[in-house]
């Protein structure tokens, strides 16, 4: 046992080493032809060896800012619905639903905006295509609104009864329970659902890569939802299959991958770091 147990964390080692070693050994090609000066140029021509990431980490952050606009106050609010007002059975059943969103895998949400999602938001804003950084920003939060449900529900199931019989003994109408008792103890395992919601919308490549247009400009204005854009998971999904390997390119493109790994591991960090804290 103890001998499976070490190769097992022998394993675990070397790939937790592995992984960003080859991002970072793949990558420094390109952070030295172009250093940290492409984290704000816009261009992206990889033939004219001219590889811009603003357009790209923009629309990583709008997208994924959209997603959790959405997804933290329903997924809150359904925990709060299912926790506070639903019977057990009922209960079980909504868990069970939240479970199935979950495993549904991610080309079959992208696709599901390909048939439903573009053609309505063409519709309703009058665009050509529907492709846009909304479009990702929707199908993204549908796709974390189970996991910020499900963790809010399981820490606001861990405040004893014994708390919400008290606080209503005391004269506390619903708002303050709510407010003064239940939000507050059940915050950190909140913040920790969004953090790792946030973690998932900034990773996710096939339902944004299939939604988001992949243009690599500048929205106009910045902060226009409504046209095509790029996200640096989309660039690396559409792209890895053209790049030589070895080539700058390349080396571009696991750039982006580097930066979506500092990202995470920053998440990572902040979770493990807060977690105890109110």
């Amino acid at each position: 046992m103890r001998v499976w147990l070490g190769v097992s964390l022998l394993i675990f080692g070397i790939l937790a080493l592995a992984v960003p070693g080859f991002l970072l050994w793949a990558s420094a090609p390109f952070w030295r032809f172009a250093g940290v000066a492409a984290l704000w140029q816009s261009e992206w021509f990889p033939h004219e060896q001219r590889f811009g990431l603003l357009p790209a980490i923009l629309g990583s952050f709008l997208a994924a800012a959209t997603a959790l606009m959405i997804a933290v106050p329903g997924g809150i609010a359904a925990a709060l619905v299912s926790t506070e007002m639903l019977p057990r059975p009922l209960r079980r059943f909504v868990r069970t639903v939240l479970e199935v969103f979950a495993a549904i895998p991610s080309v079959v949400y992208g696709l599901l905006g390909i048939w439903l999602l573009l053609p309505a938001l063409a519709g309703w804003f009058g665009l050509l295509t529907g492709h846009s950084l909304l479009a990702a920003g929707l199908i993204l939060s549908l796709m974390v609104l189970p996991t910020i449900t499900a963790l809010s529900e399981a820490a606001l199931g861990a405040i004893p009864n014994e708390q919400r019989e008290t606080a209503l003994a005391l004269g506390l109408d619903w708002p303050q329970l709510l407010c003064r008792v239940l939000l507050p103890q059940a915050w950190p395992g909140i913040r920790s659902s969004i953090l790792l919601a946030l973690g998932r919308t900034l990773g996710e490549t096939m339902a944004v890569m299939l939604v988001v247009g992949s243009l690599d400009r500048l929205p106009q204005p910045w902060w226009n939802l409504l046209q095509p854009a790029q996200t640096l998971t989309s660039r690396i999904g559409r792209e890895i299959g053209e790049a030589a390997w070895g080539s700058l390119h390349f080396s571009a493109l696991m750039g982006c991958a580097t930066l979506l790994g500092v990202g995470g591991a920053m998440i990572a960090v902040f979770i493990r770091t807060r977690r105890n804290l109110p």
